[in-house]
């Protein structure tokens, strides 16, 4: 099952700032809600686990994200995901491309588009409740992320 999400969030802080943000990794990971870093294999590989829960369904996924695209001219990556869901069958995949969007000197608007695919328990669960929960997960990283930037650049 493939499950389209896109989310936008302003951040205030100017687009190189932003950049610098999205462009280290293992600086980004502890604002996704129950990710974690396992390894960095190079620059553009990554190993980790996440853990979600949606309804009555807990599922923890191990695997890898690989850097696909970094143009930094237009302000965009994409990002590959897959993992495998751990003591049950199920594997998650995910195309992840963030663009950055300048607004003015000091605000910047962030649009994530997300290609999710699921098989396993979390599959039948919809999609329409998966892309609520992610929503709220979005939520929380878009405001741990700008606490993040605006710490750094006091």
């Amino acid at each position: 099952m493939a499950i389209p999400i896109e989310e936008r969030f302003e951040v205030p802080a100017p687009i190189e700032q932003v950049w610098d943000y999205f462009s280290n990794l293992p600086q980004v990971a502890p604002c996704l809600p129950g990710a974690e870093l396992i390894e960095i294999i190079d620059k553009k590989t990554y190993k980790g686990r996440v853990q979600v829960r949606v309804g009555q369904i807990r599922a923890k996924y191990q695997g890898t994200v690989v850097v696909e695209k970094v143009d930094r001219q237009h302000w965009s990556m994409t990002l590959v995901a897959r993992g495998d869901q751990q003591g049950v069958v199920g594997r998650a995949e995910a195309r992840i491309a963030f663009a950055l969007q300048s607004l003015a000197a000091d605000k910047t608007e962030v649009s994530v588009q997300v290609e999710l695919s699921l098989a396993g328990r979390l599959a039948q669960l919809g999609g329409g409740l998966i892309q609520t929960v992610s929503r709220q997960l979005f939520r929380k990283f878009a405001e741990c992320m700008q606490s993040e930037i605006l710490a750094a650049s006091e």
